[in-house]
């Protein structure tokens, strides 16, 4: 985390000189022993972190080829001349197999940004999802997000 911050300090200042350098090791510093001492961040959680970058990688990208997806079946829905279109929006519960809180709000965040539908409530080991038709509400129960999460858990 502290490579991070630091890099982070030098994008955001555009600069490279010695004194944005020497300011951003000492902020780097103080945020870091700050973060130690307050949130109980350790270098080996941060390891652990490292380890699970490919796989967030990799589900960020799943979560955009699904967000494309579900664009492309709104713009059908909405451009459909069809006066028997199947919208039918319905509350769906979903019992999902994620353990942390943390793997359910993610799972809840991926589906509120996935167009047609929305996450209603987290709670009991299930979400509630508000789908705007039944092809919305298929992918909830096989979601290859809610498996990327699973992975991710498991390297906890």
């Amino acid at each position: 985390m502290p490579i991070l911050l630091f890099l982070l300090w030098l994008v955001f200042n555009g600069r490279f000189t010695v004194d944005v350098i020497i300011s951003g090791v000492i902020a780097t510093a103080i945020l870091t022993w700050f973060l130690a001492k307050f949130t109980g961040w350790s270098v080996k959680r941060d390891g652990k972190f490292a380890a699970r970058i490919p796989a967030f990688i990799f589900f960020v990208l799943r979560l955009i080829v699904e967000v494309i997806a579900a664009n492309i079946h709104m713009i059908g829905l909405v451009l459909s001349k069809d006066p028997d279109a199947k919208i039918q929006p319905k509350i769906v519960k979903h019992k999902t197999p994620l353990k942390t809180g943390v793997g359910r709000v993610a799972l809840a965040n991926s589906i509120t940004l996935t167009p047609g539908t929305i996450t209603v409530d987290v709670g009991d080991g299930c979400v509630y999802v508000h789908a705007i038709d039944d092809n919305s509400r298929e992918g909830l129960g096989d979601s290859a997000l809610e498996k990327k999460l699973i992975g991710m858990e498991k390297g906890l």
